[in-house]
């Protein structure tokens, strides 16, 4: 009884091998996920055109006109952006019809599942306490945070991709039961319904069901966003290293197929252009020519720099603004053994995040930014992690004393304490716009809820304008007054919006045309402080 006694007053007062095998742990972590996004939530739209531009192919779905773009009148096919985000955001418009809260909402709902699938993926490779670690940064994480209400692919892309790797992992594994990372909350979460779908699959056809679950989740991920071909690379690349050439082969062969009506479906409307962007020496200029190979070594060192000195680094350290040389040295020298030693491990999140950099070493520079890399910071805080607590026992073994994880400890901390920092920060501006903005926002909501619903509206962000007013909404001509006016009359133009947001287009070439025929025009609305002009056209 005394033995007894004094093993329960030494034990831990908080398990957390013991929780996690509750049945409750997975979805306390899925709502500190749904909390976090809430907290940090902001009804505004992104001040880029690209959520506005998912947002119009989500419509265009939900009101039966396939992908494409409904923004200008006639339908046109649309072959930039995969069908899987705006499938999602049409049947979300479909529940709750214009409502743009509801498809911010949809984000932050996928993104608060990221959080426990984050544990789950990283329980597979490490104890507990790392698996919790990274989970709580990708919760304080200010990145993470600003694109969890955003109406953007890099979410649901996170979403899908961590599915698809924990499927990788667990095809490579099978279905023995020697798994002991398995837990009986993490079954209950997740792999009750994937050990349901095997039974089914493995009835439909000869090929291995974890395998076919992997497939069909790397598809879903690609048909998500593009970048989901990296995961088509990881998996051939992961199989080969352990020599499952079987596994490797189906991969390549079941991908393929079912990527290939999405390829025909483009090629045949002239294809995507994402091939011709990378392939071109600056995206924005044509005229400067296709890429050569001294172009592209450029290209490389300059993203090695950007991505090494700057992006990566801000993505640990958020509260450092400015982020030096040696700070940019010192994460990029970690991130870099990670990748190293993963890689001799073969290791699938190093070959995934492997291949996932490489891409975007590879594309074109002046797109350079931290959201490109938003899919994959949980796989770099693990390597980060990771690459400490190694490198620490290592120099502990050299020294002949014993392993502390003391070390990393504090260094997790310090990198949780950053971006606790600077999500603070973003806290204190959820719902601010700059002036221009709010007005822009504001002149699109008087044209909702002024105009009839057939109106035709020309303006400087057109999608920006069609997510708000719901209205077709074109561009004017950057050309001379009298074809500016014209432009107006061959498309139907009924408003015009003068705004203030910056853009020499606007009074280089909007507002001449404006002054130079000015009795076709009349004022509607102005929203001032800086004046934002609604105005009709004859």
């Amino acid at each position: 009884m005394k033995k007894k006694r004094r093993q329960k007053a030494t034990s831990p007062p908080f398990n957390l091998a013991q929780h996690e095998r509750k049945p409750y742990f997975l979805p306390a972590l899925g709502l500190c996920g749904l909390l976090m996004g809430i907290l940090l939530f902001d009804a505004n739209l992104s001040l880029t055109g690209d959520n506005a531009q998912f947002i119009n192919l989500g419509r265009s779905l939900a009101g039966g006109y396939g992908l494409s773009e409904t923004i200008e009148g006639e339908p046109i096919p649309h072959t930039k952006y995969p069908f899987g985000f705006p499938l999602l955001l049409a049947i979300t418009d479909i529940l709750f019809p214009g409502n743009l809260i509801a498809l911010k909402g949809l984000v932050v709902v996928l993104y608060a599942i990221s959080i426990p699938l984050t544990y789950l993926l990283i329980r597979r490779f490490a104890a507990s306490p790392m698996a919790l670690g990274v989970s709580a940064l990708c919760l304080a994480s200010p990145l993470l945070l600003d694109y969890s209400h955003q109406v953007m692919s890099e979410i649901p892309f996170l979403l899908f991709s961590l599915i698809a790797l924990l499927l990788l992992h667990r095809a490579h594994n099978g279905s023995s039961t020697k798994d002991t990372k398995d837990t009986k909350g993490e079954k209950a979460f997740l792999f009750r319904i994937c050990y349901l779908l095997r039974g089914v699959v493995g009835f439909a056809c000869a090929c291995p069901s974890w395998i076919l679950l992997a497939i069909i989740a790397i598809s879903a991920a690609y048909y998500i966003r593009s970048a989901g071909i990296i995961l088509i690379g990881t998996g051939i690349i992961f199989f080969a290293l352990h020599k499952k050439w079987k596994e490797a082969g189906l991969i390549a062969i079941g991908s393929v197929l079912l990527a290939l009506p999405w390829q025909i479906r483009n090629t045949s409307l002239g294809g995507t252009p994402y091939i011709e962007q990378l392939l071109s020496i600056n995206p924005y200029r044509p005229e400067e020519g296709a890429l050569t190979f001294a172009t592209l070594i450029e290209r490389i060192l300059a993203n090695l720099e950007l991505y090494g000195i700057q992006i990566i680094p801000h993505i640990f350290l958020p509260s450092f603004i400015n982020t030096n040389y040696f700070v940019g040295i010192v994460f990029s020298g970690l991130l870099l053994y990670a990748l190293i030693a993963g890689l001799i491990k073969r290791h699938l999140l190093i070959i995934y995040l492997t291949c996932y950099l490489g891409l975007y070493i590879l594309w074109p520079d002046m797109w350079s930014d931290t959201r490109f890399l938003i899919p994959v910071i949980p796989i770099l805080f693990y390597a980060i992690l990771t690459s400490i607590d190694e490198l620490l026992q290592l120099l502990a073994r050299a020294l002949k004393k014993t392993a502390s994880r003391t070390g990393v400890v504090f260094f997790f901390l310090f990198l949780l304490g950053s971006n606790i920092y600077e999500t603070n920060n973003l806290a204190k501006h959820i719902g601010q716009l700059p002036p221009q903005w709010n007005n822009y926002f504001a002149a699109a909501e008087w044209i909702r809820d002024n105009t009839r619903p057939h109106v035709k509206i020309s303006c400087r962000k057109p999608y920006l304008m069609n997510a708000i007013a719901n209205r077709k909404a074109t561009g004017y001509a950057w050309k001379a007054p009298d074809q500016v006016i014209a432009d107006f009359e061959q498309k139907g133009i009924h408003i015009v919006v003068i705004d203030q947001l910056g853009f020499r287009s606007t009074p280089e070439f909007l507002v001449p045309a404006i002054q130079a025929h000015e009795n076709r025009f009349k004022i509607l609305h102005i929203v001032r402080d800086p004046s934002t002009y609604v105005l009709t056209f004859k």
